[in-house]
């Protein structure tokens, strides 16, 4: 059956076509020059695929045959293009051609165009709405002579590695090629076993698994390089550490009958953590600011003490700050010989009311809390009182209302916001 040619026109025009169209670059090109090679394309009444088209040249000017006519099998008048792409990554985009055929136009559905082909790959394919399965690629090599030799090729994996050699979340694939002849072309990679693509960026691999990544290069002369392979392995990223150090201290030294100790005491503090393991241990005496721990504390002033601890892991968690509390005393006597003997509990000027008693080794509260010390701040002085009488709760000597008494008078006292002259403090009950 016969189609009208007037039915024929009109679908091309609905299309945005006019029956053999070239592109204005290809219709330029010299129509009489005797052409290296000669392309063919065929198609027939099927819009999913090209009857007939070539898969490779060779470089140099080319005559570009396009037929969809009856003699190609086109029994329904269906009209196609030859389009070349000229904006897919990977792909040579220096011929611009985009030919309309059908049975009936004037050129009988067989159309021709002279370009230049360069080494590399072209993709073609029909640019009418419907047709999208037609598609297709061709290469083109060097026209003999001249450059002979392919590019070299080399791949570099990165990233973070375990103890075993294994990328830890992810490994990146950087692909270098060189050619110092007709220059390097085209880079491609495969992954897995994929599908080969455009090397545009380095291959980021981020599945725990074993991984292949083939790659390969070709110049502008068409000399493709041998596949070169990369084989690694990736696995998951350890789970996050959100669990603190264990952390303790211990006490030692020489201690008398009331389990003081004689002289000094020395501290000692232990962190461990099996995630990310130990970062920091720190530690604080009285009230102090914390101090990096590098080496046993050894304490020397005659009193009583409080020295707090704490350790941070690598990722980052702080465990809970802990306490020892412990007495100092002077070998061989009284550990304060200049007691403060007053009769209750004064601090700077505060009466709490609280019996300044002897706490065991000659000292007495008084002189345990060393209110003509000097103190960076009130708070730190409200921290040392804590920490002085904390142990005399813990041991009998006091109780906890004594205490809250005498907490509330280091709280309204003054002590640590006025500058006290040195040498006001008993020598023997400095903290």
């Amino acid at each position: 059956m016969r189609i009208d040619r007037r039915v024929v026109a009109t679908l091309c025009v609905a299309v945005g076509l006019v029956p053999g169209m070239v592109s204005q670059a290809s219709a330029e090109a010299p129509s009489r020059v005797a052409a290296d090679q000669v392309l063919t394309w065929t198609t027939d009444d099927q819009i999913t695929r090209y009857t007939s088209a070539p898969t490779e040249a060779v470089a140099g000017v080319t005559t570009i045959v396009f037929e969809n006519s009856e003699a190609t099998g086109n029994a329904t008048g269906m009209p196609h293009t030859l389009t070349f792409d000229t904006s897919t990554e990977g792909y040579n985009h220096d011929v611009t051609l985009n030919i309309l055929a059908n049975p009936f136009d004037p050129n009988n559905g067989r159309h021709e165009a002279t370009v230049t082909l360069t080494p590399g790959r072209y993709r073609y394919f029909c640019s009418i709405p419907g047709h999208s399965q037609m598609v297709g690629e061709f290469v083109v090599t060097g026209g003999g002579g001249g450059d002979t030799t392919p590019p070299t090729v080399s791949a570099q994996v990165s990233g973070e590695r375990d103890a075993g050699g294994n990328y830890v979340g992810s490994a990146t694939v950087t692909v270098t090629a060189t050619d110092a002849e007709s220059g390097v072309a085209t880079v491609e990679t495969q992954t897995d076993g994929g599908a080969w693509a455009p090397y545009t960026a380095p291959v980021v691999v981020n599945q725990p698994r074993s991984h292949m990544v083939h790659y390969r290069a070709t110049d502008v002369a068409g000399n493709t390089s041998p596949e070169g392979m990369a084989m690694f392995t990736v696995v998951e990223p350890p789970a996050e550490d959100t669990t603190p150090p264990s952390v303790s201290a211990q006490v030692s030294g020489d201690r008398d009958q009331s389990g003081n100790y004689i002289g000094d005491a020395t501290v000692t503090v232990t962190a461990t953590d099996t995630e990310s393991g130990v970062s920091t241990v720190e530690y604080g005496v009285d009230g102090g600011p914390w101090i990096a721990y590098t080496a046993p504390v050894v304490v020397t002033v005659v009193g009583g003490h409080t020295v707090r601890y704490r350790a941070t892991d690598n990722a980052g968690n702080v465990s809970e700050v802990k306490t020892v509390t412990f007495t100092v005393v002077v070998p061989g006597g009284d550990a304060c010989p200049n007691s403060d003997d007053r009769p209750t509990v004064v601090i700077g000027g505060r009466n709490s009311g609280v019996a300044n008693v002897d706490t065991g080794n000659g000292c007495t509260i008084n002189d345990l809390i060393a209110e003509n010390a000097e103190y960076p701040d009130h708070a730190t002085f409200v921290r040392h009182v804590d920490a002085v009488t904390a142990p005399l709760v813990t041991n009998g000597v006091l109780t906890r209302r004594d205490q809250g008494a005498i907490m509330r008078a280091a709280a309204q006292s003054d002590i640590g916001t006025r500058t006290v002259p040195r040498g006001a403090c008993h020598e023997p009950c400095a903290v």
